[in-house]
């Protein structure tokens, strides 16, 4: 299991956009500049349609799951430089006896303190999974790095955007093993687009 998740399996996002700031204008010349702006403070999403809707994973896996969906926030663990945590896990089947299946898909994302925690905490959980002798693959997310680690029991898409990361676990033979990188970038980039399928903009949807 990668060690970023939750219990089960280890690993939306707000956008990081700019606002306009006001423009000053010099008292001798009459020129304007812009004063320098600062990047909106992620949110952690309190729902899991802010993190990853189920049309996000329909459109992503070509399938529509069944089952529910559970929504948990996780505590800071400042040893790692982790501020917080929320994780969903989707197509969840509850079993007779009061126990609950594993879920079809799970979704996370964690929050750092700096930028170099975030990019640290990616490159151990993907030296850990190397070590445990799993899959490696690199694929794209829009304009990130991120890498997949497939294990006999899942496979997990893991990515670092500015100071925080997501994780995207799917559980065994969901997609087929061709379409399986393009299935993980569709849903991690929808988590990074704020829940939303990825060609969607946020502020288009309801």
């Amino acid at each position: 299991m990668v060690g970023l998740f939750l219990a089960g399996c280890a690993a939306d996002a707000e956008s990081g956009d700019r606002p306009d700031s006001p423009a000053s204008t010099a008292a001798s010349g009459g020129t304007t500049t812009s004063q320098p702006t600062a990047s909106v403070p992620f949110v952690l999403p309190e729902t899991c349609s802010a993190l990853l809707s189920l049309d996000a994973i329909d459109a992503g896996l070509g399938v529509r799951i069944t089952g529910t969906t559970n929504y948990v926030v996780g505590v800071p663990e400042p040893g790692i430089g982790r501020t917080g945590r929320v994780t969903c896990s989707y197509g969840v089947i509850p079993n007779a006896d009061g126990s609950s299946s594993a879920p079809l898909v799970q979704a996370s994302v964690f929050t750092y303190d700096t930028v170099e925690s975030a990019i640290d905490r990616v490159d151990t959980v993907v030296s850990q999974g190397r070590n445990a002798g799993n899959r490696i693959e690199d694929v794209p997310v829009g304009e990130y790095a991120a890498t997949i680690i497939v294990s006999v029991t899942e496979a997990t898409l893991v990515v670092a955007v500015e100071d925080r990361n997501y994780a995207i676990t799917l559980a065994p033979g969901l997609v087929t093993d061709d379409q399986l990188a393009t299935a993980m970038a569709s849903l991690a980039g929808s988590a990074i687009n704020g829940g939303q399928p990825a060609t969607t903009s946020p502020t288009q949807t309801s």
